[in-house]
Formats: C-alpha cells, sequence, structure tokens
C-alpha cells in the first residue's frame, strides 16, 4: 500500500490534502503487507487464546470462493480464473472440511452474519452455495434463519432472474453486485464481459427478487473518466432505487492489469469525485455510512463490515481467506502471481487435516487500541474504549487528536470522537497517523512479487 511520509509521526495531513493526495483505501488495520510467517502450531495457539476471550460475543464468517472468468484489471485480491470443467463441488468439499476444524473452535457461538466472497462466487451453482451454508448450520449450531445477514457477491454475468430467485429462497439476505461503472467503454477497460444494458437487467431483477437489501459497488478513478461522467454514473445508479450503494476509490496496486499499463491518478479530481458522489446520493436521500458507503435509511447496509469495524471476530474459511480475531489476524495461502499453486497448497493442508493458514499478525495491547481508532474514527466511543483498555483515546493518541481537532478534521466530545464532514473525505489520510511504527516498516518492507 501507499505510506504518506517515512514513518507515521512525519504524515502532513495538511501538505497532503493541500497537494491534493489521495491515499489508499484502508479497510483493515494492520494491512496485510504486514502479515509475515507463522509457524502453524503457534499461530493455532494465538488464535484458541484468542477466541477464548471473545467467547461470549457473537462471531461473523467470511467464506472466500477464489474463481472468476477473468480477472478484473484493478484487482488485487487473491482469484484465479477457473477452467472449462472446473470441479466447483470439489472445492466446496474442502471447504466443508475446513469448516468442520473451525466448529471446534467456534461452535454454538452466535452467528451474527456470513459474507460468502470472492472472486465470483455468484458462477457456483445455488446448490454448491446452499451447501456451504447447510454446512455452518449444521456445524456451528446457528440455523441461517437467526443470521442477522446472509451475503453474497455477485457478478451480474453470473445470474439471471431464476438464479437470483433461488439464491433469495436459500437464504440469502443481501447481494453485492460488482457494477463499478455505468459505461461500456469502462466495464470493457476493466476486463468485464458484458455491458451495462445486461448489468441493469440484473441489478432491476435483484430489486424483485426477494433480497432484504441489495449493495452496487462503484470505483471513480477509472482510465479517462472525466468529473462529468463519473457524476452520470452516480446519478444513473441513484435513480435505480438501490439500498446500499458503495463508492470506491480506485487504488492502483502492483501486479495488477492497471499497474502494467502504468495508470496514473489525479488525487484533487479523486477528491472532486468523492464531492460529487456524496452530493448526489444525499441529495436523493442516502445517508452517508461512511466514506464510500451510502445506504437509504432503514433498508440499506453492511452489517458485517460494520461488525468488523467494531472489532468483533471474523472467520475467514477457504484458499486466501483472512480472519481478523481479538489477538491475531490470519491468512490462509495467498499470491497473485502463483494463483494455482496458492489454491493447491490449500488444497493440500485441508486434505491432510492441516490448518490451512500460513501467516498472520500478533496484536499487542498497543496494536490492538491503534485498530480501534482506525477502523473505529468515523465515530469512536471513549467511555467504551476506556472500559477494554482502561485509559482514555485522546490520552494514548494525545498529539494526532490535537493536530487533527486543531485543523477541524475530528470532533472531540465527552463521549465519544468522531470524524467531521471534512475528515471523512480524507479518512484514508488521516488513519496513518495512527499506524505504529512496526507496522510500518512491515508495510515498506512488503515484497508485492510474493
Amino acid at each position: 500500500m501507499k505510506l504518506l511520509a517515512d514513518s507515521p509521526e512525519l504524515v502532513d495531513v495538511v501538505q497532503l490534502i493541500e497537494d491534493g493526495v489521495q491515499g489508499d483505501y484502508i479497510y483493515m488495520y494492520p494491512p496485510r503487507q504486514s502479515y509475515y510467517a507463522i509457524q502453524t502450531d503457534r499461530l493455532e495457539r494465538l488464535i484458541r487464546g484468542s477466541l477464548s476471550e471473545t467467547m461470549h460475543q457473537p462471531v461473523n464468517i467470511y467464506l472466500h470462493f477464489p474463481f472468476c472468468r477473468q480477472i478484473c484489471a484493478f484487482c488485487n485480491l487473491y482469484s484465479v480464473t477457473a477452467r472449462p470443467g472446473e470441479q466447483f463441488g470439489a472445492y466446496v468439499d474442502l471447504l466443508e472440511r475446513e469448516i468442520d476444524q473451525w466448529s471446534q473452535l467456534i461452535a454454538h457461538r452466535k452467528v451474527d452474519t456470513i459474507y460468502i466472497g470472492g472472486g465470483t462466487p455468484s458462477i457456483f451453482p445455488v446448490s454448491e452455495l446452499e451447501r456451504c451454508l447447510e454446512k455452518l448450520e449444521n456445524s456451528l449450531g446457528t440455523p441461517r434463519s437467526m443470521v442477522a445477514e446472509v451475503a453474497l457477491e455477485v457478478a451480474p454475468d453470473t445470474v439471471d432472474d431464476i438464479k437470483l430467485r433461488d439464491l433469495s429462497s436459500i437464504g440469502i439476505t443481501r447481494v453485492n453486485l460488482g457494477l463499478q461503472t455505468t459505461s461500456d467503454e469502462g466495464l470493457h477497460q476493466i476486463g468485464r464481459r458484458h455491458g451495462f444494458s445486461l448489468a441493469r437487467e440484473r441489478i432491476m431483477s435483484a430489486l424483485g427478487a426477494g433480497f432484504g437489501n441489495v449493495c452496487v459497488d462503484l470505483i471513480y478513478g477509472l482510465p479517462g473518466q472525466t468529473v462529468n461522467q463519473w457524476q452520470a454514473i452516480v446519478g444513473e445508479v441513484a435513480m435505480m432505487g438501490i439500498p446500499t450503494i458503495c463508492a470506491y476509490p480506485l487504488t492502483l496496486r502492483p501486479n495488477t492489469g492497471f499497474s502494467r499499463k502504468h495508470i496514473t491518478l489525479v488525487g484533487a479530481e479523486q477528491y472532486q469525485k468523492y464531492d460529487s458522489a456524496r452530493e448526489i446520493l444525499t441529495q436523493a436521500g442516502y445517508a452517508q455510512e461512511t466514506h464510500v458507503r451510502y445506504v437509504v435509511p432503514g433498508q440499506g447496509g453492511y452489517l458485517q463490515k460494520q461488525n468488523h469495524w467494531a472489532g468483533q471476530d471474523v472467520i475467514g474459511i477457504g484458499a486466501g481467506a483472512r480472519g481478523y480475531l481479538r489477538d491475531c489476524d490470519y491468512r490462509n495461502g495467498y499470491s497473485i502471481r502463483r494463483r494455482r499453486d496458492a489454491l493447491e497448497a490449500y488444497r493440500s493442508h485441508v486434505l491432510a487435516g492441516r490448518w490451512p493458514f500460513t501467516a498472520g499478525f500478533q496484536l499487542e495491547r498497543e496494536e490492538r487500541m491503534r485498530r480501534r481508532v482506525v477502523l473505529g474514527l468515523l465515530g469512536l466511543d471513549r467511555i467504551q474504549f476506556k472500559e477494554e483498555f482502561g485509559v482514555d483515546a485522546i490520552q494514548v493518541f494525545a498529539d494526532p487528536f490535537a493536530r487533527l481537532e486543531g485543523l477541524g478534521l475530528v470532533e472531540v466530545m465527552l463521549d465519544h470522537i468522531a470524524l467531521t464532514e471534512s475528515g471523512r473525505k480524507y479518512r484514508d489520510l488521516i488513519v496513518q497517523l495512527f499506524f505504529s511504527p512496526e507496522v510500518w516498516k512491515r508495510i515498506k518492507e512488503f515484497d508485492y512479487m510474493e
């Protein structure tokens, strides 16, 4: 990821804003670039110990399906191109085996959310997706009807009206459609084989298929996209009546299609697009929930992400999956250069009855405090923070909070701290102030050739 200075204390938010620098979208702390190899038996002990500390809290399940018809030009998530005749059922067999391993640790804990992501899980038959949900029910002891959110990532060209209704019938309550743009040219640039006409049909079908929530993802900053074009894209999507819309800034990562084409971004223009999306969507009746997510009040939302950012455990299952726990993060094998090798390694570990995680990060008390601030700065509960850590967040991070309050980027109140409207806009710059020197060092040393 793009670090903004030589060290956290040297991050100059004022200068970065004046220079129109766009920060990378930060959805986790520590970022995965700070993970390091940990022996499996030691990581297992960390995981077991962490789960024992949170055993009375709800848990969230993430299932990773790393298969796509094509790898999008902006994507650096773990996936493989699905081969003709790919044995999807064999992959679900592996997920069932790993679920059995996890059931020894989390059976009978309340499951608050299930998220089926990827990759493109919607290329799997509905029957295989239902098999996963049944396995979770039977192994963990929570009926899917009692899970607050059961979500599925969907590519528009992998479903039709019948499949969407079938997905609703097996208990999927929210679908995330990765639209990204309404421009046929833009869709072609990122590698999609379909145009907006088909995507629009699928979105409208999803809205009528019985899901409690439909989310559509957009990306601003695609090559050649002007501010006026972006405004038209957001306006068109806003008129469709979608409960949840996410507007993400394009993040350029090494080893992606866009990086190989040497695509660049103009930060000042990106912030104009942020402003445009916020104005158009709020005028259309959406509430801004985060710096990237807008919801129709009472309808939209993204519960697993809300729980994750609030500090609940997320158990990641599948090839390339990551888990986020109180005392440690972990990652199953991963590579975007040797994708099939990582998949084969996952298969080998699971079939042999071994845990498939290979790397992670142990979070001591200080890192846990930093995580709580980085992920919770949209609205940080000071009372809850003090109950958990025995100290006020303002005392721990006195200097950065004083600087940010003086700049009008955060508002400090007796019971909570929150980003101001301007602070939300620059959230991905601001949070780097709270990175630890150790995390900063590991990110700087990270080898994207993994």
